[in-house]
């Protein structure tokens, strides 16, 4: 239904919420301006397909931009892209749980500094109630609108501190070209400056349990990486775990430091840096070439191993196929795609 002001209803969750919004305006930011936050990487774009949710009455069933993105299984359950998805009439509409229990947090940016090129690591102080998290989980940080796109844009970013403070997160943001939210991270904003984040989200958390762990990333990929790690030390945790990361130079070793320091807490704990580009004339004694003929040479057989797996999707997908070669389940194979 809706009425002559331009509006349609959206009923969530068999009527857990009932929403009068515009009717022109996509489902993604009707929720958000609502409060109810939905996983988006992309801004809105269709490109990182996030935003899906199950619309059981009410959607168009043809829009193009879906096409790419949705599978024909997921189509024929109704599932669709909350950014491309307008209520131009009643939308019944099925999230789950977790998405109703996000909000959104205010912060203040602590500190700001560079562990890289092209890295920014972003410090937030989190307000009085604090975020409570699982180690691996994002957030989406709030890009507020301009004069010229008054909608925000919001970019997920995994957090890269573990939880147990939950006053405060780090983030850490590659130099994206083009990207929506690196020109505000990396020119605009400042120590002390008041930003946005809603979540948590995601399922990418290390699963109990004793098979050994073997973390894969890539670039900003080390970010849940690193928090999952530090939590495991934290926690005590005995099981033996192996961290391959994957950078150009030596210089794009993000939070080295850390990883070499995390030998000493975790018992078995061993830090592996490959180089795809190390520059010449620079001592680098360690691995080099791409991530999965590095596993293929360096991995024993995985019959008791579980594999957490983080960065770029042809990083991922090739890697995959390198576990999977030596005798890893799929099943025990975890991963969270950067788009």
């Amino acid at each position: 239904m809706h009425d002559a002001e331009g509006t349609a209803r959206i009923v969530v969750n068999n009527g857990e919420r009932v929403i009068d919004a515009p009717r022109a305006r996509p489902l993604l930011f009707n929720l958000m301006a609502e409060r109810i936050f939905i996983p988006s990487a992309c801004g809105g774009r269709a490109s990182c397909g996030q935003c899906r949710v199950r619309i059981t009455a009410g959607a168009d069933t043809n829009v193009p931009e879906e096409r790419g993105i949705l599978s024909t299984e997921e189509m024929g359950r109704g599932v669709h892209l909350a950014c491309q998805t307008k209520g131009y009439r009643e939308l019944h509409v099925q999230l789950p749980a977790g998405y109703l229990q996000a909000r959104q947090y205010s912060c203040r940016v602590r500190a700001i500094r560079d562990p890289a090129p092209g890295m920014r690591e972003v410090d937030l102080a989190v307000d009085a109630a604090g975020l409570q998290f699982i180690a691996g989980q994002y957030v989406q940080f709030v890009v507020p609108g301009t004069e010229h796109d008054a909608e925000p844009v919001y970019r997920a970013y995994s957090i890269a501190s573990p939880p147990s403070c939950s006053q405060s997160m780090t983030l850490l943001v590659a130099l994206v070209s083009g990207g929506a939210c690196t020109p505000y991270v990396f020119e605009r904003l400042r120590p002390g400056d008041a930003v946005f984040v809603n979540g948590p989200f995601g399922g990418f958390v290390v699963h109990p349990g004793s098979r050994e762990l073997l973390f894969i990333a890539g670039g900003s990929g080390i970010a849940p990486v690193r928090a999952m790690l530090l939590d495991l030390a934290e926690r005590g945790d005995s099981r033996r775990a192996t961290f391959f990361y994957s950078a150009r130079t030596a210089a794009d070793l993000v939070y080295r430091a850390d990883m070499e320091q995390l030998a000493a807490r975790l018992p078995g704990f061993r830090f592996v840096p490959v180089l795809s580009h190390p520059k010449p004339g620079h001592a680098w004694s360690g691995e080099v070439g791409g991530m999965p003929a590095a596993l293929a040479r360096l991995l024993p057989r995985l019959d008791h191993h579980e594999a957490y797996l983080c960065g770029g999707p042809g990083m991922i997908d090739a890697s995959i196929g390198a576990l999977v070669s030596r005798g890893l389940d799929p099943n025990l194979i975890f991963f969270d795609k950067f788009s």
